[in-house]
């Protein structure tokens, strides 16, 4: 047991003999290498001088322009001078609006020059007017059993009388009758509606009533829309289409 000991400890003294060995030799060949470097002549090298560098062309005048007339510091240096654009037009002012027409309530062709009964559309003030004769802005024109012209703001106004006419339905602020179904009748006028008093005078007419025409009887207004017949605080409405036109009134009832 003891012999492989020693035999084991010569081995080991061995290798490391060899390895202290191997390392002095490296050791010693790097010296070497270092001291024939550093003992060794730096090579010299040829410096090339640098090329001669181009001359400089001289300026001219035209080269520099651009730089001369777009200086942000002075406008007159410019030649092009910059000319402000004209203003768009103004737009022409909207036309004014066309009023309303007036309102029609028939014609008389009975002697003379045929006229037509016309009111102002805000006002119940029915009056004949012929050709050529103004209502408010109209100008009345011509007019026929069918149609009629006014002349506005220099321009024709054709309306079918029909269109004119007032209408029978109850006007904004005005209460409508009431007045019960009535059976089918040979004459349309005949239904008849009484309606309580609208005036607090027992002597004036109602303010249903128009203005007063003489000989008991009273015009209609504009915005009269009660039907043919009504009754209203002793006063009677009576309305008709006939040859003259449409005619409508109120009288006192007896």
């Amino acid at each position: 047991m003891n012999r492989k000991v020693l035999l084991l400890n010569l081995a080991l003294l061995a290798l490391i003999g060899l390895l202290v060995w191997q390392l002095r030799l490296r050791r010693q060949a790097a010296h070497a290498h270092e001291r024939a470097v550093l003992l060794k002549d730096a090579q010299s090298r040829v410096l090339l001088a640098p090329p001669t560098p181009a001359p400089v062309p001289g300026v001219a005048p035209a080269e520099y322009i651009d730089s001369v007339q777009k200086m942000l510091f002075s406008k007159d240096r410019n030649p092009n001078v910059i000319v402000d654009p004209p203003p768009p037009p103004k737009p022409a002012p909207a036309p004014p609006p066309m009023p309303p027409l007036p309102r029609y309530y028939g014609q008389i062709h009975f002697g003379g020059d045929p006229v037509v009964i016309l009111s102002s559309p805000t006002a119940n003030d029915q009056k004949s007017y012929a050709v050529g004769e103004k209502i408010g802005e109209f100008k009345v024109v011509a007019f026929d059993q069918d149609t009629i012209t006014f002349d506005w703001d220099g321009k024709p106004v054709v309306k079918q009388l029909t269109d004119l006419k007032p209408k029978d339905t109850p006007q904004p602020g005005q209460p409508a009758a009431a007045a019960p179904p009535q059976p089918a009748q040979a004459n349309p006028f005949s239904a008849v509606v009484s309606v309580g008093s609208t005036s607090s005078s027992a002597n004036a007419p109602p303010s249903v009533v128009g203005n007063d025409m003489g000989g008991g009887y009273y015009n209609c207004k504009g915005d009269d829309a009660s039907p043919s017949g009504t009754i209203v605080g002793g006063y009677k409405k009576t309305s008709a289409q006939g040859l003259m036109g449409f005619t409508c009134r109120w009288e006192k009832v007896q």
